[in-house]
């Protein structure tokens, strides 16, 4: 079996370095801000903790989107379709995952779907090396992902399709993707399977 890559849905060297940069930097930046801004006062004692809440408030929701983002990117590499954005579970239940891919709503319905917030669905389909087996092994799934905004989490909402028929979920799994975690560790583990970004510039392509 050979691995499927899907090239055109490769990312920017410039976007992805930005989300890395914001879901690993934020949370300590807003921190050493505060800490800066209010040195003289907390010197003296007076911490405004209020303020500090409303920092890192703030770096949680771009915490929180930005790992969104990069799993997102990390997922889009392993689909041979576009991908999916809904604010609600009936806009999952009447999107192109029953309308062309031939899954059933009301097995969809069965298993659940987040019922709102923003979401991309993924319908994964692709070869990987099995990290336990070391060797080739199929990714036939449907995947969810929906950041928390006020926490940095992600919702990760698996759907596993049978091997003996490409349109009928078996199985069902939420995992939750927490800052500081590694995307590509996280997902990799969770998968059994080596997930790698595929990044394009100008002359080059590398995972």
């Amino acid at each position: 079996m050979v691995n499927v890559v899907y090239f055109e849905h490769a990312t920017n060297p410039i976007i992805f370095g930005m989300f890395i940069v914001l879901y690993y930097m934020s949370i300590p930046l807003a921190i050493l801000a505060w800490a800066f801004k209010y040195y003289e006062y907390i010197r003296k004692g007076k911490y405004h903790l209020r303020e500090l809440g409303i920092f890192i408030l703030l770096s949680f929701v771009v915490t929180s989107f930005s790992g969104y983002s990069l799993l997102n990117q990390y997922l889009y590499i392993h689909s041979p379709f576009d991908s999916i954005s809904c604010y609600t579970s009936s806009c999952i239940l009447s999107s192109p995952l029953t309308t062309e891919y031939g899954f059933s709503e009301e097995e969809l319905k069965k298993h659940g779907v987040p019922s709102v917030g923003v979401m991309t669905a993924f319908r994964i389909f692709d070869v990987e090396l099995s990290k336990s087996l070391l060797k080739p092994k199929k990714l036939d799934y449907i995947v969810i992902t929906r950041p928390w905004i006020i926490l940095p989490i992600v919702d990760v909402y698996v759907y596993q399709v049978s091997p003996d028929s490409q349109k009928k979920i078996v199985k069902k799994e939420r995992f939750y993707f927490i800052w500081p975690s590694s995307p590509g560790n996280f997902l990799s583990e969770k998968f059994d399977a080596e997930f790698t970004v595929m990044i394009v510039g100008n002359r080059a392509a590398g995972r």
